[in-house]
C-alpha cells in the first residue's frame, strides 16, 4: 500500500500537494513536515493504521485536483 500512497502522491500539482501534507497533519495530529514526507511518503514508513485513510484522502484530493483543471 505504501507504493500506492507514494504514486498518488507525485500525481498531485504542488497546491493539492500541500493541502494533502495540511489534511495529514490534522488528521493524524502530527506536526513535523519533513517527516511525512521523508519519513511516510517518499520513506514508506507510514504507520499501517495510517495507511487506508492516507489511500482515501489522497484520492479524494486527486479527483478534486481533476475537477478543478476540467473547469
Amino acid at each position: 500500500m505504501t507504493e500506492n500512497i507514494r504514486r498518488l502522491f507525485k500525481l498531485m500539482d504542488h497546491n493539492t500537494k500541500e493541502e494533502a501534507l495540511v489534511c495529514l497533519k490534522k488528521e493524524f495530529n502530527l506536526q513535523n513536515r519533513k517527516l511525512i514526507i521523508d519519513g511516510w511518503i517518499l520513506g514508506g514508513l507510514i504507520p499501517e493504521a495510517y495507511q487506508e485513510r492516507t489511500v482515501k484522502l489522497f484520492q479524494n484530493l486527486l479527483r478534486k485536483q481533476q475537477a478543478l483543471k476540467a473547469k
